[in-house]
């Protein structure tokens, strides 16, 4: 018994499909995709029902002939209209009565003759090659488009083609490991199929070809015809990839980043090796049969599926960014605004209860919008940690080693732009997990450890701060491999003994690497520096534990958005400066035994031990200071990118969020600086970098 909803549809789609027929004309090719879709569509559903056989030959017929014609850059001929009228004709009596046979028309063979090349043909349709599969030439992969024409329907596509294709990727991954998942098969063969419809209806026949091929390669293994493989996955990674390369080079062209022009699309060796699979030569065994199922040689995997939907999500709608930009514009302004009149002289010198309710109301409603706003760049980081699964995978079987991904805290929300920046360092973080982390599984077997390792990354709110960790369960850092390294390279003199955290911070050094060799992945000693730049720009830190033998554990600590920053305030004369609390080690009023003069470094100060440089905050401004005495002031010992300094300043004011405005053209050149705020009074307030601070000496001192 055929169900009742399956009929409803396929009913539809013959009506539809019967309407793109009859509103066709000779000499044009108006109709070619969406008939593609709509016949492809039928022949998907009525796949594996018996009572449908009929049906489904007919339907293929005409996909087959529609196919021609696209595959072909043929237009419309009045032979192959009447084709495919006469099978549209036949779809409803097929349908409606299981027991009538399908009778190709004349007409069929005649129209399939008109074609000056072969047609390609659906996979299921498609006999046996007699031999290797032939390449599309280079012109075949060749997308032109009119950017002028459909500017808006390119961006759409590309940008629901990108949450598609991380979709394909890690459902993809988790099928690597559970083969037999068909929910999982389903969702990564719908998403090739919207991206095979969009690309047809914008003619972008290269990718179009491509989805149709890997969607008809998915069917096989969702029917269960072909068992999921290595070289399935591996192609089904493939095909994403290209896709991936296309869409990044239409959203360049799209933002004028690069100019308009043809995109040559690799696609053709793929499409050629897909077919090989789905119709080997003959005489061959296919390669599915001869390849062990993934689950027993996958060398890492996540560990749980694809999101799916558990029931009714609230609605969504895609907004320009640079209209989210604008609104945090004018909402800081607003709060702003609320604040200078809340703390004007004249409304605490009021009577009026009424208007001073109404003004803490006001003060309300502007917090509350301020919030709001703010959570509308508020992202998870979820994307950001699916993408780490593919390089798990392929480092991990590139090394030949046995490597489990676990995520935790996904759904973290963090500023878009964090959330954007932080890809690069944690890629590069977990890669070199994997590459010098993580030991061979026979070093792990002799170890006494499990063959398989395990990196978890993570995500979590602490205080006010984001915490990202990745961590390990393999060597550990050779403390003393390390600073065997550094005194070797002159940067400590021989017999040196430092603290192991110290010690471990040496790999942030630039260039400082202890890798034997140098591959294709790391050794160059050009990454962890990079990385930690990186999240110092972000104005956050990372913090290094390790355990020789059981693994290592790195700490990210970064803030919750780049608008709005927690900050210390000080005071320095007249002046009011803002230093991010992230970066705030301690403050204290130091006694006269703390300070004292060390020849080629200038003033120091003894913090617990340790000295550090005193920078003179007004020096460096040309501000005149309540006091030169340091035992009259106060030190705040600010750190950034494992480097302490310790900062004089005339006063604490107290712990202040505040909106980052940005630098005005006078201020712009200080490095020393990184923003500007608005204060409650109406002053404004200029805010640190810590990175500046930490790395400024007297002579390179850039003054206001």
């Amino acid at each position: 018994m055929i169900p009742s909803d399956v009929i409803e549809k396929l009913e539809l789609w013959i009506d539809q499909a019967s309407s793109e027929i009859i509103l066709s004309d000779p000499g044009s090719d108006r109709s070619q995709f969406p008939l593609r879709d709509l016949l492809s569509s039928m022949t998907e559903k009525s796949t594996g029902l018996p009572e449908l056989a009929g049906f489904h030959e007919c339907a293929l017929a005409a996909l087959g002939l529609v196919e021609g014609l696209m595959f072909s850059g043929s237009v419309y001929s009045s032979q192959n209209l009447d084709a495919l009228n006469e099978l549209a004709s036949q779809l409803f009596p097929l349908l409606r009565d299981p027991s009538l046979p399908f009778s190709p028309p004349p007409t069929l063979a005649a129209a399939l003759t008109e074609f000056s090349a072969q047609p390609e043909m659906s996979p299921v349709q498609q006999p046996p090659l007699a031999g290797a599969p032939a390449l599309p030439t280079e012109a075949d992969d060749l997308a032109i488009l009119d950017p002028g024409a459909d500017s808006d329907l390119l961006k759409e596509f590309a940008n629901e083609a990108a949450e598609h294709l991380e979709n394909i990727e890690h459902g993809v991954l988790f099928l690597e490991d559970n083969p037999g998942d068909t929910d999982t098969i389903a969702s990564i063969f719908r998403a090739f199929h919207t991206i095979k419809g969009g690309s047809g209806f914008l003619g972008i026949t290269p990718i179009n070809r491509l989805a149709h091929e890997l969607e008809s390669l998915l069917d096989l293994v969702r029917t269960g015809q072909l068992p999921v493989s290595r070289p399935i996955v591996e192609l089904i990674l493939e095909g994403a990839d290209t896709f991936r390369n296309y869409v990044n080079e239409l959203q360049s062209q799209l933002a004028g980043q690069s100019p308009f022009q043809p995109v040559l699309i690799p696609s053709a060796h793929l499409r050629a090796k897909v077919r090989a699979i789905v119709s080997p030569p003959a005489g061959t065994a296919p390669l599915a049969a001869v390849e062990a199922p993934a689950a027993a040689a996958a060398a890492a995997a996540p560990t749980s599926g694809p999101a799916r939907s558990s029931g009714p999500v609230g609605g969504m709608i895609k907004v320009d960014i640079q209209k989210f930009d604008s609104l945090m514009d004018l909402v800081g302004e607003l709060v702003i605004a609320q604040s200078l009149v809340a703390q004007d002289p004249g409304l605490s010198s009021t009577k009026s209860q009424n208007l001073l309710r109404n003004m803490s109301q006001m003060g309300m409603i502007t917090n509350g919008l301020q919030k709001a706003a703010m959570s509308l760049r508020m992202v998870p980081i979820r994307s950001t940690f699916q993408k780490m699964n593919r390089l798990v995978r392929d480092t991990a079987v590139a090394k030949g080693k046995f490597v489990e991904l676990v995520l935790r805290g996904e759904d973290t929300e963090m500023d878009r732009t964090i959330v954007e920046e932080l890809a690069d360092p944690l890629l590069h973080m977990v890669r070199n997990s994997v590459d010098h982390g993580i030991e061979q599984p026979e070093e792990r077997a002799a170890a006494g450890k499990p063959q398989s390792g395990t990196i978890r990354l993570s995500a979590s709110h602490v205080g006010g701060n984001i915490l990202v960790e990745i961590s390990d369960d393999g060597a550990g850092l050779r403390a003393d491999a390390i600073l065997a390294k550094a005194i070797e390279r002159g940067m400590f003199p021989p017999g040196t003994s430092l603290p192991e955290k110290e010690i471990y911070e040496l790999i942030f050094a630039p260039g400082f690497s202890t890798a034997a060799t140098v591959t294709d992945l790391s050794g160059r000693g050009v990454g962890m520096d990079v990385v930690n730049r990186n999240i110092s720009r972000l104005r956050g830190k990372i913090e290094i534990e390790s355990s020789p033998g059981h693994g290592t554990s790195f700490k990210i600590y970064l803030p919750l958005t780049l608008a709005i920053i927690d900050g210390l305030m000080v005071a320095v004369g007249e002046q009011r400066y803002i230093i991010p609390t992230l970066s705030v080690r301690e403050s204290f009023r130091p006694t006269p035994g703390m300070i004292s003069t060390v020849h080629g470094k200038g003033e120091m100060v003894n913090v617990r031990g340790t000295l550090s440089p005193l920078l003179r905050l007004y020096d460096y401004f040309g501000i005149v200071p309540r006091t030169s005495d340091p035992c009259q002031s106060m030190v705040v010992v600010v750190e950034s990118a494992h480097e302490a300094r310790c900062i004089l300043v005339d006063d604490l004011l107290g712990q202040q969020e505040v909106v980052i405005k940005s630098l005005g053209d006078s201020f712009k050149n200080n490095r020393m600086l990184s923003g500007a705020a608005i204060l409650g009074d109406g002053r404004v307030g200029l805010i640190l970098d810590p990175r500046a601070l930490v790395q400024i000496r007297e002579s390179q001192a850039t003054m206001a």
